[in-house]
C-alpha cells in the first residue's frame, strides 16, 4: 500500500487505487476521539433522563432526605 497526498488529506490505497484508510495528525485525531466520547456520553444522558422521567412519573422515587435518613437507621 501506499499514501496518497489530495488536498492536503492522506489516504492509503490499495494496489488498486482504491482508498482503504487515511492518515490524521495528532491534533485532528484527538479532537475526533473526544467528539465521539462526547457524543457517546450524550446518548448515555439521553437513555438515562428518558428512564428516570419515567420512573419518577411513576412515584418510583425518593428524596434525598429520605436516603440520608435510612442509611442513618441502618448506620446504628
Amino acid at each position: 500500500m501506499k499514501t496518497v497526498l489530495e488536498e492536503k488529506e492522506q489516504f492509503i490505497v490499495d494496489a488498486s487505487g482504491e482508498r482503504v484508510g487515511v492518515l490524521l495528525d495528532l491534533p485532528t485525531y484527538e479532537r475526533l476521539r473526544e467528539a465521539a466520547e462526547d457524543n457517546a456520553d450524550l446518548r448515555s444522558y439521553r437513555t438515562a433522563k428518558s428512564r428516570v422521567a419515567e420512573e419518577i412519573t411513576r412515584g418510583n422515587y425518593e428524596t434525598l432526605a429520605d436516603y440520608a435518613k435510612k442509611r442513618a437507621a441502618r448506620r446504628k
